[in-house]
């Protein structure tokens, strides 16, 4: 199934990340940029491990369910427009709030 098949992607990709993570990255900046993309890529496979769980006891039976709701989601809105572009928008939404991504990045930014 779906779950399934992505589990085995991020694991592969947690994999491959293991490897880099073992090598000379040169730089401080891109060891950063390593331990960065391996937190978000592990916290992805966890939030995705327990949405799979808790379908599996039917504490998500919809869409609508709390569990899935809190959840940041991403959508691609081609009938709509944001400062970049009218030719669609990429929409966040969290519970009952929605609002147009606008390609900031509040992280840290030697990070990137």
């Amino acid at each position: 199934n779906a779950m399934y098949s992505n589990a085995l992607k991020q694991k592969n990709v947690l994999e491959e990340m293991q490897k880099w993570c073992l090598q000379n990255l040169g730089t401080k900046v891109n060891r950063r940029k390593i331990e960065t993309l391996v937190t978000v890529h592990v916290h992805q496979r966890d939030i995705a491990d327990e949405l799979y769980r808790l379908v599996k006891i039917n504490k998500i039976q919809d869409e609508n369910d709390f569990d899935w709701l809190k959840q940041a989601r991403f959508y691609w809105r081609p009938s709509a427009s944001d400062d970049v572009s009218s030719d669609g928008a990429t929409v966040v939404s969290v519970t009952d709030v929605d609002f147009n991504y606008q390609y900031e990045y509040l992280g840290a930014k030697e990070r990137l």
